[in-house]
């Protein structure tokens, strides 16, 4: 009986040593689907295989099938565009179809607000229509801090299956210890609804819109076999990916493995009682940017794997469980640039948006 027991531990150890050896795509083709963009912030695919573009200083790019491109002016107010701020992140709540007969929506848009002194992460509600673009704007939330830097805002949208919404929120740079206080929704997970009240059942009575702590700046956030996973940039290394619970505290800045841009420790402390350590840690950091859930077998190495962007590292990564843990593995090397978002299809095609002032969608197939 022992023996059989062996060979079977053995047998998944193989498999998983196997997946390790495959999360590597090496036959693939790359097309340029859009370019021209102008700083993109992030990159939505409608049913209809059109995608939307959301640029920080305040547009939208709807992009077809057939690789024409049109803007939309966004008009929010107070919008503040300065540094890493501007419009974040949009997200799908009702709409759209895969036929032509339904050509509007309702979206879900995060960005800054307010001026170089006073400004904060916001969230909006708006109809977005293929003809006449956007209308109907409406204030959902809005974080309860206004700081003075121009960075550190986080803005990642995730709808939950049981009702209400994510966002992730920045500790906005200067004011780092604000995200363990529970009070401030600086460097935080906030949960919401639709109405800009607190998710039901909240983990903490005295805060009932937090709904995790201790980030710095969270940006990939998706649900992934009824998990929740989100990954933040550390300070000079210390790039975090986490599973998160409702309630958790995930240490910054009390726990890091990075440290300050001058090179000075920012804690002793690599982990700390009551606090989470990170499932994946990137020390030299990559900077993520995004992340999608891959469960396809168009690219059969990647299924039940996450795709992580990254801006500093220039890769895209897919990252799973092994049998020793977490591994993240660069699977493209010809794009060597810097990458902003990252999406999956229904055809289990990737889809990648690029940064900067003249960004590009690149799709990327299996050959």
């Amino acid at each position: 009986m022992n023996n059989i027991k062996n060979a079977v531990a053995l047998l998944i150890l193989l498999v998983l040593s196997v997946k390790c050896c495959l999360a590597r795509v090496d036959d693939y083709v790359i097309r340029e689907h859009a370019g021209g963009l102008v700083f993109p912030k992030s990159m939505t695919l409608l049913p209809d295989n059109s995608l939307l573009i959301s640029h920080k200083h305040g547009v939208i790019t709807r992009v077809t099938s057939e690789k024409t491109q049109k803007e939309f002016s966004l008009s929010l107010p107070e919008l503040y565009s300065e540094g890493q701020g501007g419009v974040l992140d949009l997200l799908v709540i009702s709409g759209f179809s895969e036929s032509h007969h339904m050509t509007s929506g309702e979206l879900l848009i995060s960005y800054s607000k307010g001026t170089a002194e006073d400004n904060r992460l916001a969230i909006v509600s708006a109809t977005f229509s293929f003809s006449e673009g956007i209308t109907n704007l409406k204030p959902v939330f809005e974080v309860n801090d206004g700081k003075d830097t121009p960075v550190h805002y986080g803005g990642k949208l995730l709808k939950l299956p049981e009702g209400g919404y994510l966002v992730t929120t920045g500790d906005g740079f200067d004011y780092r210890e604000q995200a363990q206080v529970i009070s401030s929704h600086l460097g935080k997970i906030i949960g919401f609804t639709l109405d800009g009240q607190p998710l039901p059942s909240p983990a903490f009575e005295e805060a009932p819109y937090v709904y995790s702590l201790g980030h710095r700046n969270p940006q990939g956030l998706v649900n992934f076999n009824g998990d929740i996973y989100q990954h933040e940039h550390g300070p000079d290394g210390g790039d975090e990916l986490n599973l998160i619970v409702k309630g958790n505290n995930y240490g910054w800045p009390v726990i890091t493995k990075g440290l300050d841009y001058s090179g000075a420790r920012i804690s002793p402390f690599t982990q700390y009682k009551g606090m989470e350590n990170p499932l994946v840690d990137w020390t030299p950091s990559i900077a993520p940017s995004s992340m999608a859930v891959y469960t396809h077998t168009a690219f059969a190495s990647l299924e039940n794997t996450l795709l992580v962007s990254s801006l500093k590292a220039q890769q895209l990564f897919a990252v799973y469980e092994a049998a020793n843990g977490w591994k993240a593995v660069p699977i493209i090397d010809q794009l060597e640039t810097r990458l902003r978002d990252v999406k999956v299809d229904a055809s289990g095609n990737i889809w990648v948006l690029t940064d900067g002032e003249n960004a590009k969608v690149f799709r990327i197939s299996p050959s």
